[in-house]
């Protein structure tokens, strides 16, 4: 059994930020604790310095807005300096995707590159808005849920890709489990 389908650069990197929130701190969590310190210590040493508490919140506040501006920024400018830097390279933004269940194996195929998951190495299988997520040691693979044509066809999948999982991985996969029973 197979799903198909163009994988585009960065995609991956994308679908990780949910698997550092299940392993700890995701991305998102983080922007959001460096928000609270800035604020939490910001505004209090600031007013300590100026005399004022208006002045430091509105400091602060300003530094805030100059720090989302600037993430805005960098993911407007990464896009375009990726796509350049592979065409530089001679490689595709978007590369072919097969990933394949056998057997004895998860098979991830990517363009020239190929990955060999033997079953009890793939730990984990969870599902996140846009993708299904095989943790495999302390490694990744992607599958972007668009790959399937009808819900059947990812149920189908994603059933006999944990089939195949150890028991205890299983145990760690309620989503696969939550779509297998459904």
């Amino acid at each position: 059994m197979e799903a198909t389908g163009v994988l585009a650069v960065g995609e991956t990197t994308a679908a990780m930020a949910y698997v550092k929130g299940r392993q700890g701190v995701s991305p998102r969590q983080m922007k959001v604790i460096l928000v609270v310190c800035m604020l939490a210590v910001g505004i209090p040493v600031g007013a300590w310095l100026s005399g004022s508490w208006f002045a430091a919140a509105m400091s602060v506040e300003f530094a805030i807005l100059g720090l989302g501006v600037g993430l805005v920024a960098i993911q407007w400018l990464i896009g375009p300096s990726m796509r350049k830097a592979l065409a530089e390279r001679g490689q595709a933004y978007e590369q072919p995707l097969t990933l394949r269940l056998t057997p004895e194996a998860l098979i991830y195929d990517l363009a020239d590159v190929t990955m060999t998951a033997r079953w009890p190495s793939v730990t984990d299988l969870f599902q996140t808005r846009k993708y299904w997520v095989f943790l495999v040691q302390s490694s990744a693979i992607v599958l972007p849920r668009r790959f399937f044509t009808t819900p059947e066809a990812e149920r189908d999948f994603i059933v006999e890709a944990a089939s195949r999982m150890t028991e205890a991985a299983r145990a760690r996969s309620p989503d696969a489990a939550r779509i297998a029973g459904g």
